[in-house]
């Protein structure tokens, strides 16, 4: 069990829409899917995810971000993968974060920790009916960072929403800094153009998308 002492972190909360329509095997392929996006996002965030993504009730999931300024980015990370992966069922994923001091984190299932944190993130996710993402935080200070947070990610959710797979695609793999070519060389299930990359980037907004980001990190830096 790894301690933290009033660290502040992100906790992360999240549920699948439309895994209910899901049949049994499709059920084992979402369950499949969390191992899978664990080690990527430690291999694409080592200095950000420590721990796995805990999975719960089948369309529920947790993860710790140790730097609060990337939580926006690993949250839209897990987005895309899961909407471009289970692009015939039309699953998406609803993100609550939490940033705030946690009491402890175990390290084999980081649901089971606690905190103000996990306590934010948990009640914030319960109220997400309309939007999808969303963020919450502990303290009162610095309100104007907060709130210009608050609104990036409002932002973000409404654009990504608006995206089909292939637009999540490509934002997945342009999240990791790989350029067009090299994006189109990696596309699943197969290979395709990178003009057809560059229209799905141009499509998504994704410059406009980059930078938000660099600014919201750049915010809950100065907090």
């Amino acid at each position: 069990m790894n301690t933290c002492k009033n660290d502040e972190v992100a906790v992360l909360t999240g549920d699948i829409i439309g895994s209910s329509k899901m049949d049994p095997q499709e059920r084992i392929a979402l369950y499949e899917t969390f191992p899978r996006l664990s080690a990527m996002l430690k291999e694409c965030y080592p200095s950000d995810v420590s721990y796995r993504i805990s999975n719960f009730r089948g369309d529920g999931w947790q993860l710790i971000v140790d730097h609060t300024g990337k939580s926006l980015e690993i949250g839209l990370f897990i987005r895309t993968y899961i909407r471009f992966m289970f692009k015939k069922r039309r699953l998406d994923t609803r993100i609550a974060i939490g940033v705030g001091a946690v009491n402890f984190i175990p390290a084999d299932n980081v649901s089971a920790g606690d905190g103000a944190a996990y306590t934010v993130s948990g009640r914030l996710l319960e109220t997400l009916s309309t939007s999808r993402m969303g963020i919450g935080f502990t303290s009162e200070s610095d309100s104007l960072v907060k709130s210009g947070a608050m609104i990036t990610v409002e932002l973000i959710d409404h654009i990504v929403t608006f995206w089909g797979a292939g637009q999540c695609q490509a934002v997945f793999w342009a999240l990791q800094g790989y350029n067009q070519k090299e994006i189109a060389e990696r596309w699943l299930p197969q290979p395709i153009k990178q003009p057809s990359v560059s229209t799905s980037l141009a499509n998504s907004g994704w410059t406009r998308v980059r930078d938000s980001l660099a600014f919201f990190e750049k915010a809950l830096g100065n907090l």
